[in-house]
């Protein structure tokens, strides 16, 4: 019975390859039944406050192109248990959380081992935060006084994001900015992203790290547009790279946007 369970797997992972999906490896049938072994990982859930839940449980991991599942346990610990050696894509998901993947899994299975996929894969809740009110000023129309020091050469000018949102808490959020030289400028589509913490005041100004010397660090020049979008994220790095597209993943942004607004690199 488990040898047929086991061809069937084999047989529903190849005929639902997709070329434009990451490739995943169907090993010859017989050899498979002989080498087959566990693949094994650990997640970890945080709050958007970065706070780590005791509770683990309940992640789904899915074999990508199958109906192949198991969930972790409360310390977060999963199991694929006896899976046919071969390279496998794998899909980490829980509602309310962030869907995150491990591509290219190499699973060996020789004589039975156990594949041990490395790094514990941290999820974080999904933001729910809705930037509301989003505009900047330049740092020298904020601090006038920094304008002398400017003259010889002690202070530079720089952008000041002020992002408006409801916040019940007295902790601060999380806000990613994504920025670009076009005005299309998306979670997708960005030259440059940043994660910094606010309060939603906006009447405060709680960063003031965007001087020009960092615009021009990360590719823009001086006097030029550029464009801005924000949205909430987690406090706890959960992202990753999808080796399909080059892209970096970002699981846990809220859904909605900011509107795109649009400054000029100060200086020059």
């Amino acid at each position: 019975m488990k040898k047929s369970i086991g061809i069937a797997l084999l047989l529903l992972l190849a005929c639902n390859k997709n070329s434009n999906q990451h490739s995943i490896i169907v090993p010859d049938l017989v050899q498979a039944e002989k080498r087959r072994g566990n693949i094994i990982g650990g997640v970890r859930l945080f709050d958007l406050d970065g706070k780590m839940l005791q509770d683990a449980s309940g992640v789904t991991i899915t074999i990508d192109q199958s109906k192949v599942s198991t969930q972790t346990n409360a310390l977060g610990k999963w199991t694929l248990d006896s899976i046919p050696f071969g390279t496998y894509d794998l899909t980490i998901s829980k509602p309310g959380f962030g869907t995150s993947r491990i591509m290219g899994v190499y699973h060996a299975a020789t004589d039975h081992s156990t594949t041990n996929v490395k790094g514990i894969r941290d999820i974080s809740m999904v933001s729910d935060m809705e930037i509301n009110n989003f505009f900047t000023r330049k740092s020298s129309e904020v601090y006038p006084a920094i304008l002398n020091l400017m003259a010889i050469g002690l202070a530079e000018d720089g952008i000041i994001f002020y992002p408006g949102f409801r916040n019940i808490t007295n902790k601060e959020k999380a806000v990613r900015f994504f920025m670009s030289n076009t005005p299309d400028v998306s979670s997708i589509n960005y030259q440059v992203t940043e994660k910094q913490f606010y309060s939603g005041k906006v009447l405060v100004n709680e960063n003031d790290n965007f001087k020009a010397s960092w615009f021009i660090s990360k590719g823009f020049k001086f006097g030029e547009t550029v464009y801005v979008v924000a949205h909430g994220d987690c406090r706890q790095g959960d992202d990753y790279e999808d080796p399909i597209t080059g892209l970096i993943v970002y699981p846990a942004l809220a859904s909605k946007p900011s509107k795109v607004i649009s400054f000029v690199v100060p200086g020059g």
